[in-house]
């Protein structure tokens, strides 16, 4: 497989980058303010909600993002490439299923009598999405990395 690598492409991974940091910077927040209500030991099912969705939508626009790049990317290819193609695949196919995953925590985490077993299931439930967030991004980016690497 091969790129045209161009200061088109160089940009465009600096921009992935960027947009990675930012969604670092965002997990951060989050889980700064979950350690806080931890400390006070006063469940916020509720509140944990509010402070989620800002995320999903923030992650809605992201992965928007991420496939317009990867259109980007996919333009540059000299010929077709079967790793570029599974990349795309699995990448469309994880942002979906994130998302599902994330909008059925915010829907259980607003239900007036919610259905975990205590608040501190349901901050693992998020812990748990939040590093497979990190993972997938890391993955991504690293994948990414290695396409254009591979195309010098």
């Amino acid at each position: 497989m091969s790129l045209n690598i161009s200061e088109p492409l160089s940009q465009l991974y600096q921009n992935w980058l960027s947009e990675d940091r930012a969604m670092e910077a965002a997990l951060r927040e989050l889980r700064d303010w979950m350690n806080e209500v931890e400390q006070l030991g006063i469940p916020r099912f509720g509140e944990t909600a509010t402070r989620l969705q800002p995320l999903h939508d923030r992650l809605v626009k992201h992965f928007e993002r991420e496939d317009e790049m990867i259109a980007e990317l996919a333009s540059s290819l000299v010929e077709p490439s079967a790793e570029f193609d599974h990349l795309r695949f699995e990448s469309t196919n994880e942002h979906g299923l994130m998302l599902a995953h994330l909008e059925d925590l915010l829907e259980r985490l607003g239900e007036t009598d919610p259905p975990f077993r205590s608040w501190q299931a349901a901050m693992q439930e998020v812990e748990k999405f939040i590093h497979r967030l990190e993972q997938h991004e890391s993955t991504e980016t690293r994948s990414i990395g290695i396409l254009l690497k591979e195309s010098t």
